[in-house]
């Protein structure tokens, strides 16, 4: 990892655990993402040949990185600036399409700068696991948690569950559970797992699983070509069997996903992240 990136991300991690809404952390986040697209620069631009019906591009340096979204990746520098200062004003105001366009952007611009230099994929999920919980954590004004207490362990030893973000506005309101990850393919079944678990220790309905993902893309090696992977009758099961997530957000949504919402079997509510902002406090109040 460059230097300055890996010095970044040492002080985005140490922000975000102290702070994970706060200011500081929009700062790094952004710094972060500025810096990566200035070594991108450097990098030649490689079209691939999409099997989505979307259109994608990728960078190449000593490596080659995932595929990034030409319709969601904003390259003009004056334009991602402006929706980075919407970014670290919380978004107020701001359209369902520039707050994906917003943080797509955010986001692979440091993916692609870690797989251009061979940087292990954990600090792209570290990075987009903080980038998610900042903007949601920002939005309902809650600071989350990320570890419930086993009810039967015994006071003097307590036992705790490690969980994905957790956000408790109150007593009086239902709770969020926000796993995060960069697609379904890296153990998706442990999102509707840790949901079954805070079911069983606080009662059906008292959170409101949300899962957010980046993508399902994936980039042949030997040919360039871009697909989906996508096993929408495993999500169906997980949500039949396991438990019920109420939302899936995408940052680029595969369509045999979005489907999904109105499927005739078992429906999985399946939207583009930039509803997202617009839906949580209703998610968070609906009974």
């Amino acid at each position: 990892m460059p230097q300055e990136l890996k010095r970044l991300y040492a002080r985005l991690k140490a922000t975000s655990l102290g702070d994970l809404r706060g200011a500081g952390t929009a700062v790094l986040l952004s710094r972060m993402s500025n810096r990566a697209r200035q070594i991108l620069r450097r990098t030649e631009r490689v079209p691939l040949n999409s099997q989505t019906g979307k259109s994608y591009f990728s960078f190449r340096g000593p490596e080659q990185s995932r595929p990034v979204n030409a319709n969601l990746y904003v390259d003009s520098r004056q334009e991602f600036d402006r929706l980075s200062e919407a970014f670290q004003d919380g978004f107020a105001g701001s359209s369902p399409e520039d707050i994906v366009r917003a943080t797509y952007s955010i986001a692979y611009s440091v993916f692609a700068a870690h797989d251009i230099h061979s940087v292990g994929r954990k600090a792209s999920a570290t990075f987009f696991e903080i980038l998610i919980g900042h903007i949601v954590s920002r939005a309902i004004n809650v600071a989350p948690r990320r570890r419930v207490r086993i009810p039967e362990s015994p006071d003097d030893g307590p036992a705790y569950l490690p969980t994905d973000f957790l956000f408790d506005p109150g007593p009086q309101g239902r709770k969020i559970h926000l796993p995060i990850k960069t697609s379904t393919r890296e153990r998706a079944v442990q999102a509707w797992v840790h949901q079954l678990v805070l079911e069983r220790i606080f009662g059906a309905g008292s959170y409101r699983g949300v899962l957010v993902v980046a993508s399902e893309t994936k980039r042949d090696s030997r040919t360039g070509a871009v697909t989906e992977i996508c096993v929408p009758r495993q999500l169906q099961m997980f949500q039949a069997r396991v438990a019920e997530m109420t939302r899936l957000y995408y940052l680029d949504p595969p369509q045999v996903y979005l489907d999904l919402t109105n499927a005739h079997s078992t429906r999985v509510s399946v939207k583009p992240f930039g509803e997202a902002l617009g839906e949580l406090h209703g998610i968070l109040s609906a009974y």
